[in-house]
């Protein structure tokens, strides 16, 4: 199994619309990726660091799983620009993504 895993940096500047990406984009994400290998998506909601007391170093962090890196590859391939261009409607830094191969431990 391989994630993708998106991250919105809780910069000073940078703001993040929960209601829209918890509704409106998370809709969206499973009406194009659904059919296309999406297993499932797993959402992390920042609240704090190390050490305590520590602000969160991200407003959100979201993990789309996919059965393989051909279905993702290929789901990227179909839809990434729609995904992109919505994100500009929830947050208003720069993510940053990362590809992971599952490891089960």
């Amino acid at each position: 199994m391989v994630r993708l895993t998106v991250l919105y940096p809780a910069t000073p500047i940078s703001t993040f619309d929960w209601n829209y990406y918890l509704s409106e984009h998370l809709l969206i994400a499973r009406r194009l990726l659904g059919a296309r290998g999406l297993v499932r998506i797993e959402v992390d909601r920042g609240i704090g660091a190390f050490p305590p007391g520590t602000p969160s170093h991200y407003h959100a962090i979201g993990h789309l799983y996919f059965e393989s890196m051909v279905h993702l590859d290929t789901a990227l391939a179909a839809t990434a620009s729609d995904l992109i261009a919505d994100q500009r409607k929830y947050y208003s830094g720069d993510s940053v993504v990362q590809v992971s191969e599952v490891v089960p431990v």
